[in-house]
């Protein structure tokens, strides 16, 4: 695969109105996906991020591998970079992180009005974190990328939150960060065919994602586990041919949903720095 390159109009507006709309922001909130908290993190943003207080916010934790989930707030923590992990989904978390904004700001700096940012790459749940935070649905949600497509603020009790567009890098040069953010659908199917994307899935989890099962999973390729997974649910057509496009369909839904376990794509590096 080479370098992956989206980076629509609204993506390269909506940095340049951030980079803008900085100077009037107390903290930041970075969100990323709790199964891939570096592929989810767009370095593009450092320079913005460097200006201002900001906690990174571990989103779908629900999703992720629990005990990688607290490697993952050890690693951030001996970084020396506040983290909090959240369930967007039932709101489990959201609490904390209205306890830890006052503890970041500069005394001297607040205002009558806290403007707190809330930033990421697309389809990690910043809208739906703001809508937890506000106790409304303000800001537009959806499970697909580049649902937010201008700035939002929403007051509520003396904060007022500026929700922004998911924004990706100008391009991704690694493959496997690109196959991690394709998975989670961050990035869409017309960038990365589904098919191709499952059977690297499989490749990579098939045997925890079959575990348990009569499938015999290690013996078998990418391609003939996904046969396997498209009669086992009753997809078929005449003569009893696997329907592999319904199969993909299902098994990248299932996957992204949490339906096939809590799996999490990353791990953190051995050395925090």
């Amino acid at each position: 695969m080479q370098e992956i390159h989206w980076y629509p109009g609204h993506m390269v507006k909506a940095k340049r109105e951030l980079t803008e709309l900085i100077r009037y922001l107390d903290i930041i909130l970075e969100v990323r996906d709790a199964r891939l908290p570096l592929a989810s993190h767009n370095d593009d943003l450092e320079m913005i991020l460097a200006r201002k207080p900001h906690v990174v916010i571990l989103n779908k934790v629900d999703l992720a591998d629990p005990k990688i989930t607290k490697a993952w707030i050890r690693w951030f923590q001996e970084l020396s970079i506040p983290v909090l992990e959240v369930n967007s989904k039932n709101g489990t978390g959201v609490d904390k992180i209205w306890r830890l904004i006052p503890q970041l700001i500069v005394p001297s700096k607040i205002r009558t009005m806290i403007r707190v940012g809330v930033v990421g790459i697309p389809n990690v749940g910043k809208s739906s974190i703001l809508n937890r935070m506000t106790g409304s649905g303000s800001a537009k949600t959806g499970n697909r990328p580049g649902v937010t497509r201008g700035k939002q603020w929403v007051k509520r009790n003396g904060f007022e939150i500026l929700d922004t567009p998911g924004l990706l890098p100008p391009k991704i040069n690694k493959q496997e960060d690109g196959l991690k953010l394709a998975l989670i659908g961050t990035i869409r199917e017309e960038i990365l065919p589904a098919y191709e994307l499952t059977l690297k899935l499989l490749e990579n989890l098939g045997e925890r994602i079959f575990h348990g099962q009569e499938i015999g999973v290690e013996l078998l390729s990418p391609e003939e586990q996904l046969e396997w997974f498209a009669k086992k649910r009753g997809f078929v057509g005449k003569g009893n041919t696997p329907d592999l496009n319904r199969a993909v369909s299902i098994l990248l839904k299932e996957f992204r949903d949490g339906k096939l376990g809590r799996i999490s794509l990353e791990a953190p590096p051995q050395d925090p720095s």
